[in-house]
């Protein structure tokens, strides 16, 4: 009896102590706290990761703020050196196109060209208005504009006459007027110091 009970007890302590060791070598000695998972959100494909970099790039680096210039018709200005400095727009252009056709749709090129001249002489000369329009308009300057016949048509031919005068080609050599000698009725124009004829029309200073 004493012998089992005396078994008992050593089995006891026995596995008591055992149990003691196994804590002491399996519990760790030093914990470290728990670090937080930060969360990547989900993978991106790469093409998905390209557009995002570009993405970014441009809202790093905004464009330069640009003001849009807008040159209309009007504003588009040419120089002509002719005894002064005429300037003329693209507007004025067709303008004295249309008076080369009133004055001049059966004149040679050559006797259209002298035309366009005149108008850009006259604009040239203190005497005169300053610009191609006021000139053109100006009171009893030339009898399309007086007459009311003065229209919105004009062709190649006189197109490409007043870009010439423009350019400095001037058959009249300065002349500031011209007439028709078979419907000029004026003894004052006839008074003018004439530079030449062509076809219908005689050139004057």
């Amino acid at each position: 009896m004493f012998e089992r009970e005396a078994h008992l007890r050593f089995f006891f302590y026995f596995n008591s102590f055992g149990l003691l060791l196994l804590c002491l070598f399996v519990t760790p000695t030093s914990a470290h706290a728990p670090q937080p998972i930060a969360f990547a959100g989900p993978a991106l494909l790469p093409a998905e990761k390209n557009t995002l970099e570009k993405t970014e790039t441009k809202s790093t680096n905004p464009a330069p703020d640009r003001k849009q210039v807008q040159v209309s018709r009007e504003d588009a200005v040419r120089t002509v050196a002719r005894n002064g400095q005429v300037k003329i727009s693209e507007r004025e252009m067709e303008l004295l196109a249309r008076l080369v056709y009133a004055e001049g749709r059966g004149e040679p090129y050559e006797g259209q060209v002298a035309i366009a001249a005149v108008v850009l002489n006259r604009v040239a000369s203190p005497g005169f208005p300053n610009t191609v329009r006021e000139v053109i308009y100006a009171p009893n300057a030339f009898s399309p504009v007086h007459d009311g016949n003065l229209t919105s048509k004009s062709n190649e031919s006189t197109r490409k006459a007043v870009r010439d005068a423009v350019a400095g080609h001037d058959p009249t050599n300065g002349s500031l007027y011209f007439f028709n000698p078979n419907t000029a009725t004026s003894s004052w124009i006839w008074s003018r110091t004439q530079t030449l004829r062509i076809s219908n029309h005689i050139f004057a200073k």
